[in-house]
């Protein structure tokens, strides 16, 4: 039966995708694959792996399951690449990831990757449990419950945080603190719930200053803050505050289109994958951009699209970074159906900003860094922006009254 194992490459279609882990997006690109390419480019090593399987399901002491072993072997096959954003997607993981995109699933709202063999969170979801708990992008899940998640992967570490809503959850938590030389350790009780993701966010703050605050870069986003503008120009909007703190990311084509309303021409990001030619995604030649004296807010929980709106908006100019650094995830994944329901999540490219630059595992570095504290009730960087943009508005005014 093994004998055809190779088939399962085959790619009926190849769906791009920028995000924070367990965020879908869809890129769609058409992509032809050929079978026999594996056993072509080392079929030595093939052959010993079939015989292999053969003699196991034959031979081993108590029968074995042969899902189970091929399953196995992809999975041996992806953590090869040590590579945290790759994966294989059984049926179920597909639709699990499928049915998250959707903006609501029972847990506890975090998004997860695994960075240096450690489970770390992205970042928390605006109103969901881990956010009411106070978790924080780059905390290390040490426990889930009372099991460690030292070799964990990354889908058995969801299975066990996701769960009915009104259930129980303990996060065992390692934080690292700057004036501190150990992380602290900490136990985090957590009632799941059923997480409905509210995408983007909109108010008018004072002196005219409209904020928009996004969770995901998730579909028809992009329209959305379009929309958002065109409500604050009716209100007299005199300059705006985009929020993407704790935004793992989410579709690419949705970031593009949120970076079309502040910047008016040129590249949004470059895509280069590991054979092809640089792709360069541009902006939206459907939206006309608006002219506000801008400012976009990034933490460490900013990461992916999230990096892509906030770096090409400062590589062109277009607006002022305000915060601490990003997450770092320069990479694109693709997410590949295998056929029978299942799905291979792997990485197939690097996205570069405007400017050529490459952020993965260092972020985009704030061209004004304000740090956050989580244990006061003031957010700090929320108001930094808002004292920038005021500012800026009185110094229209006088360059006005000046030309008068």
């Amino acid at each position: 039966m093994f004998r055809d194992w190779g088939k399962v490459v085959g790619i009926v279609a190849l769906i791009t995708l920028v995000l924070g882990a367990g965020v879908l997006g869809f890129f769609i690109r058409g992509v032809q694959a050929n079978d026999y390419l594996l056993t072509e480019n080392m079929p030595q090593k093939f052959q010993i792996f079939d015989k292999v399987l053969t003699i196991v399901q034959r031979y081993y002491v108590k029968d074995v399951d042969s899902n189970k072993l091929l399953t196995g072997a992809i999975e041996g096959v992806l953590n090869s690449l040590d590579d945290p954003y790759t994966r294989y997607l059984s049926k179920q993981d597909y639709e699990d990831m499928q049915t998250n995109f959707e903006g609501e699933f029972g847990g506890i709202g975090i998004v997860i990757t695994m960075r240096h063999e450690e489970l770390t969170i992205i970042s928390p979801i605006e109103g969901t449990p881990g956010s009411k708990a106070n978790l924080q992008a780059g905390d290390i899940i040490v426990k889930v419950d009372e099991k460690s998640t030292k070799g964990m992967t990354i889908k058995k570490a969801v299975s066990l945080m996701k769960g009915e809503p009104g259930t129980k959850v303990k996060l065992t938590i390692k934080r690292k603190k700057e004036d501190q030389d150990k992380p602290e350790v900490i136990e985090v009780p957590i009632t799941r719930d059923m997480i409905e993701v509210p995408y983007v966010k909109s108010e008018m703050k004072e002196d005219n200053i409209g904020y928009i605050r996004i969770t995901q870069f998730a579909k028809e986003v992009g329209e959305d803050v379009q929309q958002k503008l065109k409500e604050f120009k009716n209100q007299n909007t005199k300059a705006v505050i985009l929020d993407l703190r704790n935004n793992p990311g989410g579709m690419l084509k949705e970031a593009v289109t949120t970076a079309s309303n502040f910047i008016p021409n040129g590249p949004v990001v470059h895509i280069k994958g590991r054979n092809s030619k640089q792709e360069t995604q541009l902006v939206s030649s459907k939206i006309k951009p608006f002219d506000y004296p801008l400012v976009v807010l990034v933490n460490k929980g900013s990461a992916s699209a999230s990096e892509i709106v906030a770096g090409a908006i400062q590589d062109t100019n277009n607006g002022v970074v305000m915060g601490s650094q990003t997450f770092g995830k320069g990479v694109v994944q693709s997410v590949i159906p295998l056929g029978d329901g299942s799905a291979l999540k792997l990485t197939t490219a690097r996205y570069y900003t405007p400017d050529e630059r490459y952020i993965n595992e260092k972020g985009l570095e704030p061209d004004i860094k304000i740090k956050y504290n989580p244990d006061t009730e003031q957010d700090e960087q929320l108001q930094r922006a808002i004292k920038y943009l005021k500012q800026k508005i009185k110094g229209k005014k006088d360059e006005l009254k000046s030309a008068s």
